[in-house]
């Protein structure tokens, strides 16, 4: 009996429990989900202003000297001792002797000639007086003058055609030129310093045989130097001749003020650049070093400066007209320090500096308040 009643209070209990579960699940509202916000995304803009604007170009390459030259010998001979030797390092001014060549037994020949010649002219002057004694004096005067050991002055000038072919016809003329030749011939036993330098290079030695054609060494200049860089085509379109340039070098120190005295038109066709010639003069430079060099450019005109990221590919930048963004073609004529100078674009016109990752053409942007220079606007996420 007990038992039963145990059964029958453990139902009850159960079947309340239900009951009462059910009535208040039914009473109970849903939780809400608060919304998510809505993503948005940061659109950074400029507003285009060109202008005349300059880049700064960066070029490496060696000096040499501008003027260097490699000596033959054009006569042969005995090379002669002198007081200062064509060795390497001895410095020598424009118009010194570098190298003397034994000359005794051509002067000799030369002055065997130039005696053949006053003979002439000698045997030639009684005959004038009488043929053309107008003429007579001025021939007089020039034998006067006549030295076997100086230049020959030039012959006086004829004072008719009929006068100039009696002259000739005594071989005066061709005797005269004869002598200037050998003349010019005896000065290349000398061969003189061009310009102010210094010797680099020397083959020779007092008293051995000099042969026609013999490289004798090298002689360059100490007061111009040349930087011989290389730039890219795009570089090379903003260089022009009398650009200034600042030339460094690890080996020394300061800055170096240069020129651009030359542009190669040719391409080498293994770096696809072109050669640029920087001219220099400083006492401290050395033929061989190697140097740097900062150029500004000439002004790009009409053109702005925009991070590299802003570019579309090589020649498009996204715009944005009327809230709504567009692919501009723009023309890059520089890129330096991670800016593109670029060209093609109006005063005014919009340019997105970051565009969102699904940007495109006809992409409709909210209206905002009319941007400045690195003004932002947002637009919300398709």
């Amino acid at each position: 009996m007990r038992r039963s009643i145990t059964l029958v209070i453990a139902a009850v209990i159960l079947i309340s429990g239900f009951f009462i579960s059910s009535i208040l699940s039914h009473q109970r509202k849903p939780v809400g989900r608060r919304p998510l916000p809505q993503k948005q995304q940061t659109v950074s803009t400029m507003t285009v202003k060109t202008g005349s604007l300059r880049t700064e170009l960066n070029l490496t390459g060696p000096l040499r000297a501008l003027d260097q030259v490699e000596v033959y010998a054009e006569v042969s001979g005995v090379l002669l001792f002198t007081e200062k030797r064509f060795k390497p390092g001895n410095r020598f001014s424009r118009g010194e002797p570098l190298i003397r060549i034994d000359d005794s037994v051509y002067r000799n020949n030369l002055l065997a000639q130039k005696s053949g010649l006053l003979n002439q002219l000698t045997l030639l002057l009684p005959d004038l007086s009488i043929d053309f004694p107008e003429s007579a004096g001025t021939w007089r005067s020039y034998l006067a003058r006549f030295d076997l050991n100086k230049p020959l002055p030039p012959l006086p000038e004829a004072g008719s055609e009929k006068e100039r072919y009696y002259i000739a016809s005594r071989n005066v003329y061709s005797q005269f030129y004869n002598i200037q030749s050998m003349e010019a011939t005896l000065a290349k036993y000398t061969i003189r310093a061009p310009y102010d330098g210094v010797v680099t290079a020397s083959s020779i030695n007092p008293g051995t045989l000099v042969r026609q054609g013999q490289k004798l060494g090298e002689f360059v200049s100490t007061s111009v130097y040349e930087v011989e860089a290389y730039a890219d085509l795009d570089e090379v379109k903003h260089l022009s001749v009398g650009l200034a340039a600042i030339l460094t070098c690890d080996d020394l120190p300061g800055e170096f003020m240069g020129t651009v005295s030359r542009v190669n038109e040719l391409i080498d066709r293994s770096t696809q650049t072109v050669a640029v010639y920087i001219t220099t003069k400083d006492s401290r430079l050395r033929n061989g070093l190697y140097m740097r060099a900062r150029i500004e450019s000439d002004p790009i005109e009409d053109a702005v400066r925009l991070p590299v990221g802003a570019l579309v590919g090589e020649s498009q930048v996204w715009t944005v007209s009327d809230s709504v963004l567009e692919l501009s073609d723009i023309n890059v004529a520089a890129v330096e320090n991670g800016q593109a100078v670029i060209q093609g674009l109006a005063d005014g016109t919009i340019v997105v500096v970051e565009a969102p990752d699904e940007a495109r053409p006809g992409m409709k942007l909210p209206a905002a308040p009319p941007p400045g220079t690195g003004a932002e606007r947002s637009k919300n996420n398709p």
